[in-house]
């Protein structure tokens, strides 16, 4: 039976493909796949092998498809080969057997092709087909809709018209040059004034007509775009009044050609002036900032956002968003508000009043002028700012709806289900617009929190959600993986409790994937307490779980970030053993939350630092913590600037922790010195239950997101014994951190300073004082540390003296204020009385003592 195939190529054009007769695949290291044969396990050994770096869990996959492009791909089998240079798809015959092409730069692994439909434009297609040929994986059986694609070879492409096309957009061109007139003749006028008026002079089309997530059609959304462009151009400017054309607006109706397209021209000028105001600020590079850009731009008089819907939106975190929105003040910045909080400055509420947003007695904003992170997301869908998604994958809760659990008879029966227990019959591909008034009246008992969710989720089922995406449900500990193939329908159900429904292609009927074995990334996404839920962040591991399912071998072992061992080169550098060190490597990689305690100058601070460079490389913070220091301080919060208002600033674990999350398969650390010094209750707060369950979820204090703490971060905290005994740290923080000790007369700090002595050619006398002095002190936590003495000023002329009594003596008068004088202390431990112990053992430690020996 013939097949049809489907092949991703981002190196080789599809004009070379098509004019030399072949498709082909990278990964060419591996050599002749002849050579490793027609063998799953042996494909994924020499994968594995060839490519150390590859994630665990993607080597199935790529050694399923490869096994596949090699040997199970028959001669007068379809392929259907996207195009990466233009919207189109080439069909082919494949015409031969495997060969591997040892002379070609790049993909040898090739099968002749004789190409029958060329060019063929992917519109000419059902939206459902594309999204098959949209899938993440490299090669892979076109399943669903093969013989849409065998049809085309027989009957042809069907003509695809302009409309259909997915050419139309909103003519912003236009719109700037009307808006530019209007204002011309009728001088100041008010936003909504400057709206209607462009509705009677400009013919818009259905396309412009249509509205957007928010409620406002889409010329009017591109107003809003457009505006500040322009403003940023210096052609308008906006007032409490209204906007008003200035000189340099009428200069561009004047001599502007009539063809020119005025949209590009404000355009590069808003891109300018936002580059030139991140370079002024000397940061904000990322490229997220752009996005926030954006999205700010979006929110139209009248109108209000969060942090956190932004930060949703273009897929960065709410400090990111609060710091940039308000340190580069962004056009509409006023517009921007915490989460269930008032704006953080007078003047920035008066603004919002000034467009009609009504506050209530909480000093909150109204929610109906909200434009949630769904709306933000469509609307930017919309004007093609976010990268395009091809495919996405869902979670779908079923386990316990209305006290029943549903999802095995979604597998016998191939469906999935949203209960929607008090929604009227809706019908599929519905619009936010359309959705909303219909959620409102239906849930009108719940709270408007409830409402949005529900608003997100319905909107997500029936119009978000489309054939070929992939779905995900968890029961009794397992995970299970399937195709989505239907349309969205509303099927009553007797109970109310699976009344939208979709269809679904379930992998297999085996046990699923047990939930243990899951990567800690997608553990942690599953457990987000919402009935749908995007995964499409996890998409690569889905398609490898898909993959797995379909090659139906064993499921991937996903294995978390290992830190590197010990090394004889670093035990050396430090003066310890290297299996001390691989003690506390061992540590982290157990339990990644480690604290080094001890007296002063055990070196606890210069350890962790050293120790986090070496297993973490650049990818290390350090925070030392004191009384006052807070959660703000720590994770985030609103800090004061220059202004006189407040921002919302990530702190140095929110920022590790994002830049973990980015990098999943790198290890972070960051350290915390005197971590005994904070109340770290206070410090931590939510995030305290994490550190000892990572992959579980809190929300947070200042951002309406589920927050968890990455498998790849470590912690190394130091303490300073002399401020506080261990014994007195709470239960809580014992059990969530692992405790080694630093004590001047325990391993390894006994030895480090003997070790360095000798490393720089100085004698050992040092070391035996050293040994003295602590021998003559009764409480271990006031022992004295070897770093005192390791630094090269000690070891000059009259240095060691000078650092015995400015340094060494005054730790010692600390320690027993109150019950002996400076003289006694100094008749104790002053250097000339233990240099004498050493030089001369006939002076007993009574004599020393009681003071009857010479201090001096």
């Amino acid at each position: 039976m013939t097949k049809v195939w489907g092949i991703h190529n981002d190196q080789v054009p599809a004009a070379q493909l098509v004019a030399e007769g072949f498709v082909s695949l990278g990964w060419d290291d591996l050599g002749d796949l002849r050579d490793i044969g027609d063998n799953q396990e042996a494909m994924k050994a020499a994968v594995a092998a060839t490519y150390p770096t590859t994630k665990p869990g993607a080597i199935p996959g790529l050694a399923g498809y490869l096994r596949r492009f090699a040997f199970e791909v028959a001669v007068g089998d379809l392929v259907v080969a996207p195009s990466k240079q233009k919207p189109a798809y080439n069909i082919g015959r494949i015409a031969g057997s495997y060969e591997f092409a040892a002379g070609a730069p790049v993909h040898r692994h090739r099968r002749p092709v004789e190409w029958l439909v060329t060019d063929a434009p992917r519109d000419a297609f059902t939206q459902t087909a594309r999204y098959e040929l949209g899938s993440a994986i490299t090669f892979f059986q076109v399943a669903n809709h093969a013989e849409e694609f065998e049809q085309a070879v027989v009957d042809g492409v069907p003509h695809v018209s302009e409309a259909a096309s997915g050419n139309e957009q909103v003519r912003y061109a236009l719109l700037q040059r009307t808006i530019l007139e209007i204002l011309r003749d009728r001088g100041l006028s008010a936003r909504r004034v400057v709206v209607d008026e462009l509705a009677e002079r400009i013919d818009f089309t259905e396309f412009e007509l249509v509205k957007t997530g928010s409620g406002i059609p889409r010329y009017e959304a591109a107003v809003n775009w457009g505006s500040v462009d322009m403003r940023a151009a210096g052609w308008i400017d906006k007032t409490n009044s209204g906007w008003v054309l200035t000189a340099a607006g009428q200069k561009v109706l004047d001599e502007a050609d009539p063809e020119s397209d005025l949209a590009k021209i404000s355009s590069a000028a808003y891109r300018d002036a936002q580059a030139a105001k991140r370079a002024d600020q000397g940061r904000f590079k990322a490229g997220s900032y752009p996005l926030i850009d954006a999205a700010v731009k979006l929110i139209g008089e009248g109108q209000w956002t969060t942090y956190s819907d932004i930060a949703q939106a273009v897929g960065t975190n709410p400090p990111s968003v609060g710091e940039y929105v308000h340190r580069v003040e962004l056009d509409g910045h006023h517009r921007v508000v915490p989460v269930g909080q008032s704006p953080y400055r007078p003047e920035l509420r008066e603004a919002l009043e000034a467009e009609g947003v009504e506050f209530d007695h909480r000093g909150l904003p109204d929610p109906r002028s909200r434009v949630s992170a769904e709306d933000l997301r469509e609307e930017m869908d919309l004007l093609g700012l976010l990268p395009k998604v091809g495919k996405r994958g869902w979670l779908i809760r079923g386990s316990s709806v209305n006290g029943k659990d549903l999802v095995p008879t979604w597998r016998e029966e191939g469906w999935i289900s949203l209960a929607a227990s008090n929604l009227r019959e809706v019908s599929a591909g519905m619009s936010r617009d359309e959705l909303k008034p219909i959620v409102d009246e239906d849930y009108a008992h719940a709270s408007y929190h409830v409402k949005g969710e529900k608003l997100d989720e319905f909107h997500a089922f029936l119009t978000r959600m489309e054939p070929g995406h992939l779905i995900a449900t968890v029961d009794q500990g397992r995970l299970y993986v399937g195709n989505l193939v239907g349309e969205a329908r509303y099927q009553p159900s007797p109970e109310g409790d699976s009344n939208l429904v979709r269809d679904v292609d379930w992998v297999s009927d085996e046990g699923g994937v047990d939930y243990a074995d899951l990567p800690a990334e997608l553990a942690t996404k599953l457990k987000v307490q919402r009935d749908v839920v995007d995964l499409t962040q996890q998409l690569d591991t889905l398609e490898g779980l898909l993959e797995t399912e379909t090659e139906q071998v064993p499921p991937p072992v996903y294995v978390k970030v290992e830190l590197d061992a010990a090394t004889p080169e670093l035990a050396a550098d430090l003066h310890v053993s290297q299996a001390w060190l691989q003690e506390c490597i061992d540590l982290l990689n157990d339990r990644p939350q480690l604290i080094f305690y001890g007296p002063p100058g055990t070196g606890k601070t210069f350890l962790a630092q050293a120790i986090a460079r070496h297993v973490a490389g650049d990818n290390f913070r350090l925070v030392q913590f004191h009384p006052a220091y807070s959660y703000e301080d720590f994770f985030e919060g609103y800090r004061p600037t220059a202004s006189g208002g407040f921002e919302l600033k990530p702190g140095p674990m929110r920022k590790i922790v994002d830049q973990a999350l980015a990098n999943p398969r790198e290890p972070f650390v960051l350290i915390i010195d005197e971590i005994n010094r904070g109340n770290l209750a206070k410090v931590f707060g939510e995030l305290y239950f994490l550190l000892e369950y990572r992959k579980d979820n809190v929300e947070l204090l200042y951002a309406d997101e589920e927050f968890n703490l990455p498998e790849n971060v470590f912690i190394i905290g130091t303490m300073n014994t002399a401020d506080r005994s261990i014994a007195l740290v709470d239960a809580a923080m014992r059990r969530r951190f692992a405790f080694l000790p630093l004590h001047p007369s325990e391993e390894p700090t006994d030895q480090i300073l003997r070790s360095w002595l000798a490393e720089q050619g100085l004698p050992a006398r040092v070391a035996d004082l050293l040994d003295e002095l602590n021998r003559r002190i009764e409480d271990s936590d006031f022992k004295i540390g070897p770093s005192y003495f390791m630094r090269p000023a000690v070891h000059a002329s009259g240095g060691l003296d000078r650092t015995w009594r400015t340094s060494i003596l005054p730790l010692l008068e600390e320690h027993h204020f109150g019950e002996l004088t400076g003289a006694q202390v100094a008749a104790r431990y002053g250097f000339k009385v233990v240099a004498a112990a050493i030089d001369a053992p006939v002076a007993t430690l009574a004599e020393a003592a009681d003071g009857t020996a010479d201090p001096d």
